[in-house]
């Protein structure tokens, strides 16, 4: 069995995926498999990848068949044999030392669940633009996730088993579903970040982060308002639904509820509210229970900021500009 299984998806990531396998091939830790899950790449990524296990048999590459990143994700866990999985995306590159400090870290703390790392931010042709710093320790990390995400995805190590038992990652919170896993896993065990920079992070115009950045937020803020849900009740959406059918169902419940909003609420519910085909009347009485529970100029701002976003959305013409 080996001690560590690395799960990197890939999608059309021909120009950065053999760079980023052999960087974890080339770890001072050995004992180690990688799944590559090709999900659906339209370029030669599975054929680079599949070459490169022709040559390292620690590489396994299986198909997703482009049903998307979580159920890839998913499907990486699945097939881990290793107590421990790291994650990595094609387009990064580990450093030598990052899997042994790593596992180090896991073997000296029978508590952690889920430990990330700070990275070096790099262009489209490896060049250094800025390091990536991050909260440390358990407390200032858990004061963070309720914030934001305040872990870096790639740089990720989790115990296997804890990611199971907590159902792995969910299609309603694509784009941040990393953040609602860290949020469930804390919930149940420690986590925290390491200080060192471990993994250079890519960045480029096709990025998730950049095309898909108001689905992102407001995935994100789903999974905080889920997390708050958690402590009182179930979530009244199909985790493992579509996301804007999760955000509609989680709007339509919080309205029914007839609580005011609190300034705490109002930036999540803001971002939520950005998603198209929500309802006008779910729109409307969250726009008054904002009013009534958090009676700012922000908040009597939203109604027109949302108004003012929607018809940019709908006006081919702004789009363009």
């Amino acid at each position: 069995m080996p001690t560590v299984s690395v799960i990197i998806p890939v999608r059309d990531g021909a120009q950065y995926v053999g760079e980023a396998l052999q960087s974890i091939l080339d770890q001072d830790l050995a004992d180690i498999e990688v799944i590559v899950v090709d999900d659906g790449s339209r370029d030669n990524s599975a054929a680079i990848a599949t070459s490169i296990g022709e040559r390292d048999g620690r590489v396994k590459v299986v198909a997703n068949s482009g049903k998307g990143i979580v159920d890839a994700l998913n499907m990486g866990i699945s097939l881990a044999r290793a107590p421990l999985v790291a994650r990595m995306d094609c387009d990064d590159v580990s450093l030598p030392d990052r899997l042994r400090l790593q596992v180090a870290c896991f073997e000296a703390d029978a508590d952690l669940q889920l430990l990330g790392t700070a990275g070096l931010q790099i262009d489209r042709d490896g060049n250094l633009l800025r390091p990536i710093d991050v909260p440390v320790g358990d407390n200032p990390l858990r004061d963070a996730l309720a914030r934001y995400n305040p872990m870096l995805h790639p740089t990720v190590m989790f115990r296997t088993e804890a990611v199971r038992r907590a159902g792995g990652y969910r299609r309603a919170f694509t784009y941040a579903e990393d953040y609602d896993l860290w949020l469930r896993l804390s919930e149940t065990g420690k986590l925290t970040n390491m200080g060192a920079r471990l993994v250079k992070l890519r960045s480029h115009p096709g990025q998730v982060s950049r095309v898909k950045q108001d689905q992102q937020k407001a995935a994100a803020a789903l999974a905080r308002q889920s997390a708050l849900l958690r402590c009182h009740r179930a979530e009244p959406f199909d985790a493992n639904g579509q996301p804007a059918q999760a955000i509609a169902s989680f709007l339509a419940s919080r309205a029914a509820t007839g609580v005011g909003i609190s300034s705490q609420e109002r930036r999540d519910i803001e971002l939520l509210l950005r998603t198209p085909e929500i309802p006008m009347a779910v729109t409307c009485r969250l726009l008054l229970l904002a009013a009534v529970g958090a009676p700012s100029f922000r908040t009597f701002a939203l109604g027109p900021r949302l108004a003012w976003r929607r018809m940019i959305a709908c006006s081919p013409r702004m789009r363009l500009n």
